[in-house]
């Protein structure tokens, strides 16, 4: 956003931009939820002197160091008796807990229960990213079952803390629905909360990209938020639950409370035996969890090759798509008009990938050429690949100089190749390691021949090493 753009915005007031820019990963939702959160009080000309926000330890807890209130930063867990103790003492002030889902639902999920219970005038926003972000990815309460995480890397055993369950446990309590993407909605949803005489709990589905989102498939922020925008759909005005990938605001229902003698139900969701569908790829699971019926029902994974397909035809698709107006690009969007039959009607050649792309049936043909992705529904490892400093490693040892200085050699700095024999990688080894080792340093030599922009290319995937090379006119021979 320009800056200008920005100083002209209102709620930028209740924001400290001076701090900027925030703690938080490139990509991380809790910025989102936190210029959400500005927007609402600065529409409900809520400040420093009517208002406090509580905030936990983890990610979510840095929002309040960004917010001109008054924040109180609480223990790990801690967030809603302190806030309680606050309201308690100063009854005309607004509260407002900010807290991650593990802050919240697993440390603190004993205070959780009887603060809903007491019907607590709070309103709780929960960053649920399903993940221990901050502390590298470990599985958390909300993370869905079978989700591989760094404490459960063969899959997530356990099932979910149901959220909505649990506050809807209490007849007088909101719960509402929302994610990151649908900021309309979630602006609505905490202004919602925070006009609710009573415990208030909105649930945020968030994306955390770097400690959760690359490990179970997603190569960008931007993709968790497509999948936000494709799989979550608004329930009914009049729902009284909300389903898996449903966003919504539940008001307290009608009536009082069971008092003890049963007379109420409380409803609970019904899950799914499988996932809405979704469009292919790396996700298997992602919010609220199915359970077991779904992970047994799991479809078996795209190979590399079905997404390499499928990722070029997204790309032709939308080259194609541009070709057409405006109305039938909207009713493509809308099914009710195949591409196919909206292309024969404008006239326009239909692509070979229509019929023998991703979405052909099994057993079509490959569309010739090599395609490469940048992910896979695998953790890709970047920590096991080779390195620039692993082949300066390799190389200082072949000719028998130290990286950091001493002996042999004494070398302060690694030496620059000096000629192509200097770049060359030693007689490949029997040992596999070796032979990968090496021809990893090959490469890396292949590529310091190339210009900066086949570089970025290469790495991007949009051409293979050996096109590359054959572009530049060098033959791989002369290197190895």
């Amino acid at each position: 956003m320009p800056e200008l753009a920005f100083a002209e915005l209102g709620f930028k007031e209740r924001l400290k931009v001076d701090l900027f820019p925030t703690i938080w990963c490139p990509g991380c939702g809790i910025g989102t939820i936190m210029i959400q959160l500005a927007m609402v009080l600065d529409e409900m000309e809520m400040d420093e002197t009517n208002t406090i926000i509580v905030t936990g330890i983890g990610c979510t807890g840095r929002m309040g160091s960004y917010l001109k209130h008054e924040s109180v930063y609480t223990l790990h867990g801690r967030t809603l008796p302190v806030a309680e103790a606050i309201k308690a003492v100063r009854p005309e002030m607004h509260v407002v807990v900010v807290a991650g889902d593990g802050d919240t639902a697993s440390i603190g999920g004993n205070h959780l229960i009887h603060a809903i219970r007491r019907n607590a005038p709070l309103t709780v926003l929960c960053n649920n990213n399903e993940i221990y972000g901050l502390t590298g990815g470990q599985t958390g309460p909300t993370t869905p079952t079978g989700t591989k995480t760094l404490s459960s890397p063969a899959g997530n055993p356990n099932t979910p803390i149901n959220l909505q369950g649990l506050v809807r446990s209490s007849p007088h309590a909101l719960y509402a629905k929302t994610t990151v993407y649908h900021q309309l909605h979630m602006r609505n949803a905490i202004k919602e909360a925070i006009e609710h005489d009573g415990f208030s709990f909105v649930d945020i589905t968030s994306q955390c990209i770097e400690n959760n989102g690359r490990r179970i498939g997603f190569a960008s922020a931007n993709d968790m938020l497509n999948f936000y925008r494709k799989t979550y759909k608004r329930a009914a005005r009049d729902a009284e639950h909300l389903n898996p990938f449903e966003i919504g605001i539940l008001t307290p229902r009608e009536g009082a409370g069971a008092n003890g003698n049963g007379s109420a139900t409380t409803s609970t969701p019904d899950r799914p035996e499988a996932l809405p569908a979704q469009p292919a790829g790396p996700m298997t699971s992602r919010t609220e969890s199915p359970g077991a019926a779904a992970a047994a029902a799991a479809v078996k994974p795209a190979t590399d090759d079905d997404k390499a397909r499928r990722h070029a035809e997204s790309q032709e698709r939308a080259a194609v798509m541009a070709q057409l107006s405006a109305e039938v690009k909207l009713a493509v969007a809308k099914k009710e008009l195949t591409l196919t039959d909206a292309l024969t009607q404008a006239g326009i050649p239909i692509p070979e990938w229509l019929r023998t792309g991703a979405s052909a049936p099994a057993g079509a043909p490959v569309a010739p050429g090599e395609v490469e992705i940048s992910a896979t529904g695998e953790d890709p490892r970047t920590q096991d690949q080779p390195t620039e400093l692993d082949a300066q490693k390799a190389e200082a040892k072949v000719e028998e100089r130290n990286l950091i200085g001493g002996t042999p050699g004494g070398d302060t700095q690694p030496a620059a190749p000096r000629t192509a024999h200097d770049t060359a990688p030693p007689a490949l080894p029997a040992d596999p390691k070796e032979a990968k080792r090496a021809e990893a340093q090959r490469k890396l030599a292949l590529m310091q021949r190339l210009p900066s922009e086949v570089k970025l290319r290469v790495a991007k995937g949009e051409i293979t090493l050996a096109d590359a090379l054959r572009e530049a006119g060098i033959d791989p021979e002369d290197v190895g």
